[in-house]
């Protein structure tokens, strides 16, 4: 059986939960505010990183897909992908994170028409975010001038580090990528 893809539409967080035909007195607004309110915690500030790299870059969608071979196109038609790190987490800590990202390649979709079961890394461009604070009191990563951004060519990536998993801070600064704030950012992947 093959089931046709949902088409989401976009909610805007006043929409109430309903049981039995019954409007209830919650919103999704709540449910966002409740899940996603620790920006420090890391699949919560990738995903926020995600959405500040679409901004930057002035990305036109609705919504945000998971588990697709790539995060983000841009508007000249560059698949991104996106990876996010910080010296601090939400949980206590006994020294600062080392910074790593994922750059595994992966097999890819099945959605993809060009998917063959390889592995490999399917974006055109890397940008590491990097929410730079080391202190945990003023820490907000919606303070952009917190985060530095590092813009790398996948194709790099390929050439020399063709099956590794993750990078620190120090190897990816050795593949010298762009350097970059939130300001830049469009100029850089659209030159």
């Amino acid at each position: 059986m093959t089931l046709p893809k949902i088409i989401t539409k976009k909610k805007i967080g006043n929409e109430k939960f309903q049981i039995e035909n019954k409007t209830l007195k919650f919103e999704l607004s709540e449910f966002w505010s409740w899940n996603q309110s620790n920006l420090i915690e890391n699949r919560t500030r990738g995903i926020l990183a995600e959405f500040i790299i679409k901004k930057a870059l002035g990305i036109e969608s609705d919504y945000r897909i998971e588990w697709d071979d790539f995060d983000l196109i841009s508007n000249c038609g560059k698949k991104l992908e996106i990876k996010s790190a910080a010296y601090i987490q939400s949980w206590e800590q006994k020294k600062y994170s080392d910074i790593k990202f994922g750059i595994s390649p992966t097999a890819g979709t099945n959605d993809n028409p060009k998917y063959d079961g390889t592995k490999k890394r399917w974006s055109d461009y890397y940008i590491f975010c990097l929410l730079k604070n080391k202190d945990q009191k003023t820490i907000n990563p919606l303070d952009l001038d917190q985060w530095t951004f590092f813009v790398l060519k996948t194709e790099i990536l390929n050439i020399q580090k063709p099956k590794q998993q993750t990078i620190g801070l120090n190897p990816l600064l050795k593949l010298k990528p762009i350097e970059c704030r939130f300001s830049e950012l469009k100029k850089i992947i659209e030159q």
